[in-house]
């Protein structure tokens, strides 16, 4: 069986928000709320904020940038070979 703060990590991921309440998960693994916000504040994946456990999106922002400099590169090396 998994540990809890990879359970609690794993059901945030898998909702449609990514973004869970407390409360929620509380009575989903039937545990303290305090003890949620500790194993989620723990995961460096996770953030909690106002009572919900949301996932943090710098995944999706690194890929972003990562293809806007994969562009940038690419116009560097085309660009001076169609004006010159």
């Amino acid at each position: 069986m998994m540990p809890l703060q990879m359970q609690i990590k794993h059901s945030v991921l898998a909702s449609k928000n990514q973004v869970l309440t407390v409360e929620y998960l509380s009575k989903k693994y039937d545990v303290a709320a305090e003890y949620i916000v500790a194993l989620a504040e723990k995961n460096k994946d996770l953030t909690v904020s106002n009572g919900v456990v949301l996932a943090k999106r710098e995944k999706a922002l690194t890929a972003a940038f990562a293809g806007a400099g994969a562009v940038a590169l690419l116009a560097i090396l085309i660009l001076p070979g169609l004006i010159g």
